[in-house]
């Protein structure tokens, strides 16, 4: 202080107490008289001020700044400033921020501490105020929060669950894509481990929140990976998640934390599922063909090679027409009017009418459609080898019909080929034939007559699944 500053603190009992060892003190600090007067500062205090105030008058009241605001920015008039508080209710003030701004405009914020003086009488003779300057601080909290905050709306913006607990597994934040996927809003700072209501092993047993994944991490301190498990919401419904714990530690590697990620892999999972289901499907059919072809193998006969490899491949052709179909459906079942065209076709069908087909549009049940395919194709390479077709004048009908009590009917029948006499024994077509329909509980009757030959075949259970149909023809 100047002597003429310390003249001005002579006159209350507080000067006393000032000296020079005020200006050695690394913080800054003032003096008022009870009315708020000025009687000292250090220069650290002018500094922080950027002016000189005036000493024991009534220019300077309550504090040395040009001028003063709150924290939040709003003006805060000297009279009303922590020094004017102590001074009017002789209660201390410890670490109340305020923002000086200098004459030249700059601005400092500072933490202040005011304690009051009193006389050998208690009496209330003034205030001592100590500020320090926490700009610098106050600066590194801003951009401390305003980090967390940019943390925080890229957490909200990720379109995975993300959420962090407490070292004792508190949940402490929680994302919008963790509500979605749990189908609540935990409580934080009361739920612990997981967001989830309920949790189960992919086996369906229960998992207790405290064994899930994320309880692991924090109970033995370390992430954990390749989890699956499956979350069950309030309104019942499940999903099939994979957990991503990971522990959070401070700069001593002290456990404080952790965060989880939580990824929905229910479609993934459905995905395997179906094809784990199509393999099987797949598996089935190739057995179930090569069953098939090994059975046609053995029924096929031949007097040469040539003719072996001819009936062979005439049936395995009709066999593969028939898969053609039932693949173009994916393997929901055939139309009986597009099955029997594709088996007829190259017999003529629709070229010169000799060859016709008709009747109602009716689904058949895949395996059924195979049988019937071959079926269709023994009678009409009988046909083009020794029946109607045979001829030029000869004619080929085929009629179907849906009888809800006997199933499907069809009615082969042939006109104008060579006369007709009943074989002495049946012929590998006709126990093709048989076989085939037999084989889904259908009848197969033949009536050879001199005209031409007539077959009559009924399927009582030809029709897929109601399910199958409503999706094959849907």
């Amino acid at each position: 202080m100047t002597s003429g500053e310390r003249a001005g603190a002579r006159g209350n009992p507080l000067s006393r107490i000032w000296d020079s060892r005020w200006e050695s003190l690394p913080v800054a600090m003032y003096a008022c008289d009870a009315d708020g007067r000025i009687l000292g500062f250090n220069r650290r205090a002018a500094a922080l001020w950027g002016r000189t105030p005036a000493v024991g008058t009534d220019i300077d009241r309550f504090c040395g700044s040009h001028k003063l605001f709150y924290v939040d920015g709003r003006p805060l008039a000297h009279a009303e400033c922590p020094m004017a508080s102590v001074l009017r209710t002789g209660i201390p003030v410890n670490g109340k921020e305020a923002v000086i701004e200098r004459p030249d405009g700059s601005r400092v914020v500072v933490a202040v501490n005011v304690d009051p003086v009193e006389d050998e009488d208690g009496r209330l003779i003034g205030a001592v105020n100590c500020l320090h300057d926490v700009t610098e601080h106050k600066r590194a909290q801003e951009k401390l929060a305003e980090r967390e905050r940019w943390f925080r709306q890229l957490l909200e913006a990720l379109p995975a669950a993300i959420y962090t607990t407490d070292a004792e597994g508190r949940i402490t934040f929680y994302n919008q894509a963790a509500i979605d996927l749990s189908g609540r809003r935990p409580e934080l700072g009361k739920d612990a481990w997981c967001v989830s209501w309920k949790l189960y092993n992919l086996d369906g047993t229960p998992l207790a929140h405290d064994a899930c994944p994320m309880a692991v991490t924090l109970k033995e301190n370390r992430t954990v990976r390749g989890v699956e498990a499956i979350a069950e919401r309030l309104d019942g419904s499940r999903i099939t998640f994979q957990p991503y714990p990971t522990p959070l530690r401070n700069a001593q590697g002290d456990l404080v934390g952790a965060v989880n990620m939580l990824v929905d892999i229910s479609d993934r999972k459905a995905t395997e599922h179906g094809l784990e289901l199509m393999a099987s499907e797949v598996d089935h059919r190739a057995k179930n063909i090569l069953a098939v072809v090994l059975a046609t193998i053995r029924l096929t006969r031949g007097d040469t090679v040539a003719s072996f490899r001819s009936n062979l491949q005439g049936r395995i052709d009709a066999l593969a027409r028939a898969h053609a179909l039932l693949a173009s459906n994916r393997w929901q079942g055939a139309n009986l009017k597009r099955l029997a065209e594709e088996e007829l076709a190259p017999f003529g069908l629709g070229s010169d009418g000799r060859v016709t087909a008709r009747g109602p549009s009716v689904m058949l049940h895949a395996a059924a459609a195979q049988s019937l395919a071959m079926a269709l194709h023994e009678l009409a390479t009988n046909a083009a080898k020794y029946g109607a077709l045979s001829l030029p004048e000869g004619r080929l009908r085929l009629l179907w019909s849906d009888d809800a009590d006997k199933g499907i009917v069809l009615h082969w029948t042939e006109i104008g080929g060579p006369p007709v006499q009943r074989p002495e024994r049946i012929g590998v077509g006709t126990n093709v034939i048989e076989r085939m329909v037999r084989q889904h509980g259908g009848l197969a009757h033949f009536d050879w007559r001199p005209e031409g030959l007539v077959c009559d075949i009924t399927f009582p259970a030809l029709k897929p699944p109601k399910a199958a149909l409503e999706t094959a023809t849907a």
